[in-house]
């Protein structure tokens, strides 16, 4: 016979090693669940993982393609899903390869930040970050370089403008002072009481070469609007009866359109001929500035003192 405490202890013992197993158990199921990446919890995973791998996919066929600006687009959309760091470097790859180095560099340093980027990682990307911030401070200064060298340009053109229009002033002021002089020489040269001749302006005068051609065409404008009109009343007159009278008809119609077209086209012309003759007119200085010219003269005599003595009179 089997002693009852006995019984009780051998199965206590036994129901305190399936509790040890359950728990050893609980625990290793407990390590797994804080060991698995965040998006396992996430009971839609496995689509969005099929979303993720698709997106790198496709940004691996734009990579090849050389269409990098896209591939980086969809290696990140790739990462925003799954969180992988290589998608995030392949993303800033893409950028380098693109010579886009701005933006790769942005993301090597968000990338070199990640938890789970290694040493290696991180050493990688601080190279390709060093290299690459080398070739934009080059950049830069080559900008500089020839932001500098199109500046300098700018102030030697316009240096060189500046220069031209002075001298362009001094030799007109020389030519001036030398004809003043010549002047003073020719009028010390003339006898007592004579009265040098003075140089007149040519006037210019309006081209009546434009008021002929636009009274002609003006004319010729009011006799083709005067066969339009006949024509015109020729077919409102006409009778229709058969298929000859339309033709007729249509005819009439025809030339009295065509007349038409010719007077708008002559009045055209001819009112433009006649603003080229005003303006011609107006610039030639037919207002009487130039047209008659003031008159001058000069008389010479003897100075109370001796020498010469000239005086300018009736401007």
């Amino acid at each position: 016979m089997v002693d009852p405490a006995l019984a009780t202890a051998v199965r206590f013992a036994d129901g305190c090693l399936r509790a040890r197993r359950w728990l050893v158990a609980l625990c290793c199921f407990c390590c797994a669940l804080a060991a698995a990446p965040v998006w396992a919890a996430d009971p839609a995973d496995g689509t969005e993982l099929r979303k993720a791998e698709a997106a790198a996919t496709e940004a691996k066929v734009f990579f090849k393609a050389g269409l990098f600006d896209k591939a980086s687009t969809k290696f990140m959309e790739a990462f925003a899903i799954s969180k992988r760091p290589s998608l995030m470097y392949n993303a800033a790859r893409a950028y380098e390869e693109g010579l886009n180095f701005r933006e790769a560099v942005a993301l090597l340093r968000h990338y070199r930040d990640l938890p789970d980027v290694g040493v290696d990682g991180k050493r990688d990307a601080d190279e390709r970050i060093a290299r690459m911030e080398g070739v934009l401070r080059q950049q830069a200064a080559d900008e500089a370089q020839k932001a500098e060298v199109a500046r300098l340009e700018a102030e030697r053109v316009a240096t060189e403008l500046r220069n031209k229009r002075e001298a362009e002033r001094a030799r007109q002021e020389r030519e001036r002072l030398e004809r003043e002089r010549e002047e003073r020489e020719r009028v010390a040269q003339l006898p007592l009481g004579a009265t040098p001749t003075v140089a007149q302006p040519v006037a210019r005068h309006v081209s009546w070469v434009l008021v002929a051609s636009a009274a002609a065409v003006g004319v010729l404008s009011g006799g083709a609007y005067g066969e339009a009109l006949y024509e015109a009343n020729q077919a409102r007159k006409l009778t229709i009866v058969d298929v000859n009278d339309v033709t007729t008809y249509q005819g009439h119609v025809s030339d009295a359109k065509t007349f038409q077209a010719v007077a708008i086209t002559g009045t055209v012309v001819a009112s433009g001929l006649a603003a080229w003759a005003l303006l011609d007119w107006w610039f030639s200085g037919a207002n009487g500035d130039e047209k008659t010219p003031p008159k001058s003269s000069i008389g010479v005599f003897p100075a109370p003192g001796g020498g010469m003595l000239s005086w300018g009179g009736s401007f």
